[in-house]
């Protein structure tokens, strides 16, 4: 009897781990940037991504959202070097970018103080800072995660908006730019 018990938790236990592993599997999704290769995100399956660009030598936005369920709504935006001969954004412009949009956010969010975080991309480093708006409408984002991270030669700004609950979301949004690469055209 103990031998049944113990084997119908272990395929429950195992059924389970199916299940969330199906809920959040994830696959590359590549974006192509004129005259600069793709940028390639692991994103999960269930989320929609379109590309919007206004003029050809614009950077274009990447833009997420549910497929179903909650909504929620993430940019980003791939940013080159003006010319050839122009290095990469470095650490520290990163950094001020995002202490820029600290200084912006600070008149609106609930926080007092806004920390800015740095993580370690692919191949580059990143920064963010999160807000919690005082007074959001009732079509808008409660909670604000926003920042830049260095993929290759771009500078990928980032703007993540969810609501209560959606704390899977900003991390799996983090996860896609910490191991977003640039590949070169083919």
């Amino acid at each position: 009897m103990h031998r049944i018990r113990l084997s119908v938790s272990l395929l429950a236990l195992l059924v389970t781990a199916t299940a969330v592993a199906q809920a959040s599997s994830t696959a590359p999704r590549r974006f192509t940037l004129p005259e600069h290769g793709q940028l390639v995100l692991q994103v999960p399956t269930d989320w929609k991504g379109e590309v919007s660009q206004s003029g050809n030598r614009m950077p274009p936005t990447i833009t997420f959202s549910p497929a179903s369920g909650k909504p929620f709504h993430i940019l980003m935006t791939a940013i080159w070097p003006a010319t050839k001969d122009e290095q990469p954004q470095s650490r520290d412009q990163l950094r001020a970018t995002v202490q820029r949009g600290v200084d912006s956010a600070k008149t609106q969010a609930v926080e007092k103080e806004l920390r800015v975080v740095e993580f370690q991309g692919r191949s580059g480093p990143g920064f963010y800072f999160a807000a919690t708006d005082r007074a959001p409408k009732p079509d808008e984002y409660k909670f604000l995660t926003q920042g830049v991270v260095r993929v290759g030669e771009l500078s990928v700004t980032f703007t993540i908006l969810t609501n209560d609950g959606q704390d899977a979301v900003v991390k799996q949004a983090l996860d896609a730019l910490k191991g977003a690469t640039q590949e070169p055209t083919a």
